[in-house]
């Protein structure tokens, strides 16, 4: 994600309202929402600013980029109590749309993902579905929109996941080098190759069930507890404070024990 005067942060969540088409965005200074208007009409784009910052025509521009790579931008005029795009949406509405939201010297980008129905043949974008619903913070929504960026305009087979989790597991591991090199050592050459091939294996298989079993308990959690999505989102920042922790504790001690 470049910084040419720009910051992509905020989250966005998107539902479907009538012919329309919403998604709202919590940019930071409030709630905004951007919809596909066509109730009686050539579609258009409709802007609001629910609560917070009211931002004015002249800051808001929305730029799609289509899978064929086409990009079109649209600018606003206001018409009371929302903006509205001064150009109609061409069909098909399956593009990634950029929403850009002037402030001071610099602008929120916020992608967008936009796709037809499945009774449409406008499925080039469903390759990889990585909607914006979730994303709750700038380092998760930065990631995001770089992965949708680059898949938007291809399909993910299950032979690129293969291969992308044998490249992963070319990254040496330091607990099986450690038992290599004690057999090594040892002058156990052939004991250490087993060891390291077992090793390998069944972490393999902890890592391909763990993740299964994870997945399918936090899809199961989510749909039950409403809440349990934004703690399962907050975990990381609670693992990491976890580690550090451990790391001066494991240090401190180590430290105690130089002078013994």
């Amino acid at each position: 994600m470049g910084h040419h005067g720009a910051h992509d942060h905020g989250s966005a969540q998107g539902h479907a309202a009538g012919h329309g088409d919403i998604r709202r965005v919590d940019t930071g200074h409030g709630i905004v929402t951007l919809e596909i208007f066509e109730d009686g009409v050539a579609p258009v784009w409709r802007f609001r600013s629910e609560r917070g910052h009211g931002w004015t025509a002249s800051d808001v521009v929305v730029t799609t980029q289509r899978p064929d790579g086409s990009r079109q931008a649209f600018v606003f005029a206001d018409q009371g109590g929302y903006l509205q795009s001064t150009t109609d949406i061409p069909e098909p509405h399956a593009f990634v749309a950029s929403l850009s939201l002037g402030h001071g010297n610099h602008t929120h980008d916020y992608d967008l993902s936009f796709t037809e129905g499945h009774d449409h043949d406008h499925d080039e974008m469903q390759g990889l579905d990585v909607a914006t619903d979730g994303y709750q913070d700038a380092h998760e929504m930065a990631h995001a929109n770089d992965i949708r960026r680059r898949f938007a305009d291809r399909k993910v087979t299950t032979w690129q996941i293969v291969l992308f989790g044998l490249t992963g597991g070319l990254i040496p591991c330091p607990a099986a080098i450690t038992v290599l090199l004690l057999c090594l050592q040892l002058k156990e050459f052939t004991l250490g190759f087993v060891l390291v091939m077992c090793f390998s294996i069944g972490l393999a298989i902890t890592l391909v069930t763990v993740g299964a079993v994870a997945a399918l308990s936090v899809r199961h959690a989510t749909s039950r507890w409403s809440w349990f999505s934004t703690v399962a989102r907050r975990a990381p920042y609670v693992s990491s404070l976890l580690i550090i922790a451990v790391g001066l504790y494991v240090g401190i001690h180590g430290w105690q024990g130089l002078p013994a």
